[in-house]
Formats: C-alpha cells, sequence, structure tokens
C-alpha cells in the first residue's frame, strides 16, 4: 500500500510542478493555493502509511487535513470562481475563520482532546494501527466540509444553468470532480477499509483544475483586456477558440450588439445572425494572416471598427480575440470630407450662378435702387429699430373666387394681379416683404431709409387702385373675375433685421406697427373702404399739403387706445 500512496504523491508533486510552468499572471490565486496545499496533504497520507511512533503519525494527521480543510476550502472558491458563483468578501472572510480555527484544533491535537481523544500506536501482524475517538471538533470539521461541498454542488448546479456565461463542459467537469471529492471523503472507508481514496480525489481535481485555467483567460474578457493592455470602457471584446466557438464578451459588446445575448457559451457562431457569421469568418482570415486582421463593419446607420487577432500559448493557437470601437463618428466625417470634395465644384458653380442671377432675382422683386442698395451690404445683420410704413393689401372674397375656378384659373389670376401690384409699389419706392396667400405685404422706408416713406406709400396705393380698374378691364375680357382689395396703412417704429433659423433667414420686420397694420387692413371692410390710413400716417400726409376724411376711431385688437382712421 506504501507504493500506492508514494504514487499519488508523486503524480500530486508533478501536477503541482505543471502548474507552475504553466502559470500565468491572470491565473486565480486560489489555483495556485490549491496546487500547494495538495501535494502537502498527499505527502501527509504517505508519512501515515510509513509512520510508526505516535509523533509521526500526528505530525502526518496535521498534514493530510491541509487538505481536508484549507484544501477543500481553495477548491470551492475556485469553482465559485469558475461558475460564477459570487461570493462576497465577508463571506470569504467568514470561511477563511472558520478553517483556520478549525485546522488549529488539529494543530494542537497533542496538547488537547478537542479533535481526537484517547490516542493509540499498536502493531498488528506487522503493522502500524492508529488508534482513536473522535473529539467535538472532528463533528465540527465533518459539518463544515459537508457545508463546503453542498456550496460547491450549488454552484456547479447554478453555473450548468447560465448557458450564456458559463461553458457546459466546464461546469460537467467541475461536477465530477465535486462527486468525486465527496465521495472520497464521505463514503471512501465503505469501499476500500484499509485504503483511503482522499488522495486520488485530490489528484483528480490536480488533473481538471491544470487545465480549466488556462481555458478561463479565454473566457474571462475582462482578463484579455488586461492582456491588450487595454482599459478603455468603450471597447467591446469578443473571444472565440481555436474552432471558433463563442466564449465570451464584455458588457461593451452586448451593448453594440444585442443578438450576443442569446449566444451560449461553447456556441458555433455560425449559428448567429449576419454579425456572427462574419466575426466567424474574420476568425479564419485572422489564422490565414497569422496575425492582426483590421475591418469595417457597418449595420444600422452604424460603423465599428473590428481589429481581429490570435491568442498563441507559446507556438500554438488557442483562440481568437477581436477588439471592436464604435467607428461611427470618424466615418461620417470621412464621408463629410469626401461629399465635400465630391461636391465642391457643384457648390462653387451653383453660387457663381446664383451670384450672377441675383441682379434678376432682386429686379424681380424690387426696384434697381433698391437692389443696388441691398448689394452693397447695407443690411444689418443683427436687426435694427427704423421708422417705416407697412402696408397690407388683401383681397377681398377671394377664398369663395378660388372655390369655383379651376387651380389654373386661380394661379394665373393671382401672378397677373401680384405683377400688377408690384410695379405700383417699387416705382414709389417700396419692397414687396412678401406674399401671404392672396394678400401682400410691403415695406416703405425699409430697408432703404427715406424721410417719405408715408407719402411712398400713398401714392403706391393710389397707383394700385388705378392699376387694379386695369387688371378687372383685362380679368372681364378673359372671362376671369373682377377682383376688389382693401389696403392698411400704418407707420411708426418697428424692428428690421435677418429673422429665422441659422440655415435659413430672410429679411422681414416684426413689432407692433407690423401688427396694427394688418389689423388696420382687415377693418376696411367694416367701414366699407378700399383704403384706410392710420393717423400716424396720416399727419405726415397732411403736412404734405394732401386732404384726407377722417372716417372712426377705431378699437384695434392688440392695443388699449383707439386709433384714428383716415381715408381719402
Amino acid at each position: 500500500m506504501t507504493y500506492y500512496y508514494q504514487a499519488l504523491f508523486t503524480i500530486s508533486l508533478l501536477l503541482s510542478l505543471a502548474y507552475t510552468v504553466k502559470w500565468r499572471r491572470r491565473y486565480n490565486v486560489y489555483f495556485t493555493l490549491e496546487f500547494t496545499v495538495l501535494p502537502i496533504a498527499c505527502f501527509g497520507y504517505l508519512q501515515e502509511q510509513i509512520a510508526t511512533t505516535l509523533d509521526h503519525i500526528i505530525l502526518a494527521k496535521q498534514l493530510s487535513y491541509l487538505g481536508g480543510t484549507f484544501g477543500t476550502l481553495f477548491m470551492t472558491l475556485c469553482i465559485c470562481y469558475l461558475c460564477k458563483f459570487n461570493l462576497s468578501k465577508n463571506i470569504r472572510r467568514i470561511l477563511f475563520a472558520i478553517i483556520f480555527m478549525i485546522y488549529l484544533t488539529i494543530l494542537i491535537i497533542p496538547q488537547t482532546n478537542f479533535f481526537y481523544r484517547d490516542m493509540s500506536v499498536n502493531v498488528v501482524n506487522g503493522v502500524t494501527v492508529f488508534s482513536k475517538k473522535y473529539g467535538p471538533a472532528h463533528v465540527v470539521f465533518n459539518v463544515i466540509l459537508f457545508a463546503l461541498f453542498t456550496l460547491n454542488f450549488i454552484a456547479v448546479l447554478r453555473g450548468m444553468g447560465k448557458r450564456y456565461d458559463v461553458s457546459l463542459t466546464t461546469t460537467v467537469l467541475l461536477f465530477i470532480a465535486v462527486l468525486t471529492n465527496f465521495v472520497a471523503f464521505f463514503f471512501g472507508r465503505m469501499f476500500l477499509k484499509n485504503l483511503e481514496l482522499i488522495p486520488i480525489g485530490y489528484v483528480a481535481s490536480q488533473i481538471l483544475m491544470l487545465f480549466l485555467p488556462e481555458r478561463m483567460v479565454l473566457y474571462n474578457v475582462d482578463d484579455t483586456l488586461v492582456d491588450v493592455s487595454v482599459e478603455r470602457g468603450d471597447i467591446a471584446i469578443i473571444s472565440l477558440d481555436k474552432k471558433k466557438h463563442f466564449l465570451g464578451c464584455n458588457s461593451v459588446a452586448k451593448e453594440f450588439f444585442p443578438q450576443l445575448n442569446r449566444l451560449k457559451i461553447d456556441e458555433n457562431l455560425l449559428s448567429g445572425d449576419d454579425f456572427c457569421q462574419r466575426i466567424s469568418t474574420w476568425a479564419g482570415m485572422v489564422k490565414k494572416e497569422n496575425g492582426k486582421v483590421g475591418r469595417l463593419y457597418g449595420t444600422g446607420g452604424k460603423y465599428y471598427k473590428v481589429i481581429g487577432d490570435v491568442i498563441r500559448n507559446g507556438s500554438g493557437l488557442r483562440g481568437y480575440n477581436f477588439m471592436i470601437t464604435d467607428d461611427t463618428q470618424q466615418q461620417n466625417y470621412l464621408r463629410l470630407i469626401r461629399n465635400y470634395n465630391a461636391t465642391l465644384e457643384k457648390d462653387v458653380e451653383k453660387k457663381t450662378k446664383e451670384i450672377v442671377e441675383i441682379n434678376d432675382i432682386f429686379g424681380k422683386n424690387v426696384s434697381p435702387q433698391i437692389r443696388d442698395y441691398l448689394l452693397k451690404g447695407n443690411i444689418s445683420l443683427g436687426g435694427e429699430k427704423r421708422e417705416a410704413t407697412v402696408m397690407f393689401c388683401d383681397i377681398r372674397g377671394f377664398t369663395t373666387l378660388s372655390e369655383n375656378m379651376a387651380s389654373e384659373k386661380v394661379v394665373q389670376l393671382l401672378n397677373t394681379y401680384f405683377t400688377g401690384l408690384e410695379k405700383c409699389i417699387t416705382a414709389n419706392n417700396g419692397v414687396i416683404n412678401k406674399y401671404i396667400g392672396d394678400a401682400v405685404m410691403a415695406l416703405f422706408g425699409v430697408p432703404i431709409p427715406s424721410d417719405t416713406h408715408q407719402k411712398d406709400a400713398y401714392q403706391a396705393a393710389l397707383a394700385m387702385r388705378k392699376e387694379l380698374v386695369e387688371l378687372n378691364k383685362e380679368f372681364k375680357k378673359k372671362g376671369l373675375p373682377e377682383l376688389r382689395f382693401g389696403i392698411g396703412l400704418h407707420s411708426g417704429t418697428l424692428l428690421a433685421g435677418n429673422i429665422g433659423a441659422a440655415s435659413r433667414m430672410e429679411y422681414t420686420v416684426i413689432g407692433d406697427t407690423v401688427n396694427t397694420a394688418s389689423r388696420i387692413e382687415g377693418l376696411c371692410k367694416t367701414y366699407k373702404s378700399d383704403l384706410l390710413i392710420s393717423s400716424s400716417t396720416a399727419d405726415a400726409l397732411t403736412k404734405s399739403g394732401i386732404q384726407l376724411k377722417f372716417v372712426a376711431d377705431a378699437t384695434i385688437r392688440g392695443r388699449s387706445e383707439k386709433v384714428e382712421l383716415y381715408s381719402d
């Protein structure tokens, strides 16, 4: 039987030496502690076999119980780590304290009866027999041992349920190791009364754990991050084994590609969607190139920069590692530059054409004098307060007229009408600011300052009245309805300038003066007049010798004071 224990001790020692050779700084410390304690425990069982004195046997027991106490604890912590069964620091501290107290009773076996009582050594048929009775500490030891094995089974079973986080192969192997040690500890003597099976369980655990740490480095993408000296939180990591099976990814990868949440550990990427299959294909390219391969992957308006590399163990291929960053902003910037370069010539041509045509564009809306004034850059971009006269002109009952006309006729009628009015306005130093449906808003005194803007507006209104008479004659010949309009004039202070969004601005005016002019035009129907003039405009006209008649003191919506209205 001595050869049996010698063989197991030798194997255990060789396995620990092999672990020393394979050790990497990323290995969990509990693996190292396990490979340190278990050979000592196996050596203790060997010493028990060859001991001939009580002191020798007690020393051997103290060595062998390192495996039952700290060895089992380290195995439990390794299994919890492998199965991602997290134990808090406080729980780990409590477990260490309990095991230390139990082992302390073992260290003081010669002085106390806590662990063993009535110890003696007898030689029977040339074989040393150690006789003893178990003390209370031994009972506690068995209870703690059973609790640790129960925790092992729970961790392994929980790991089997985490198919998306823990390899099924790993959990099955761990279950076999735990079951082997459990049977050896609690039922070994039922099978072989004169032979301890516990060292076999230790050796089996060492064999298993000799290969698991290295594989767990592949599964643990956080270790991969450290390995490539990357500690940024915006880099996705995906790991494959050499057979292109999914080993895991970090939270950033799952955020980039939610489909990874559906992949199970050790699942072939070919069973995934287009992205997963693409990664699998790139893994083949990485292997072929025997090194890094960079690719750009675009999906759903997003662009990702993918860097693939091999994971090696010496000269052997262990798997593939992919680092992925969101490159959308950079790609959009590059695309913007490409588009800019591609369209620059067209933009220059377009702007040149606009500059060439600007005279014609202004000529169709303002008089040559106003056009030249605008082209000289005399408009204040920030806006400025100005004294001016605002005109509103609106067709009476146009909505009813247009409902009985074809749309083409309506457009033809309005174009002819607006053309006639525009001539009258621009001929009197005015500018059409905007068309509002069938209404016209015209400005006098802006953008070109004028001391006669009231008179200019009044003369334009008279010209528009005459023009409408001529237009109605033309409309009648063409079978079109005759038109009537109402004109409102009001003078005052307003804010003039470029107003609008950053992408599109227009020169316009705002303020109470504008609103009042619009309200006055709306009263033309009420007072049965085609021209109403506010007192602010009428006062200036009267001073220039123009005779007007008083119409009414009108209440204007939005103003507390009444407004005197005049007409010609």
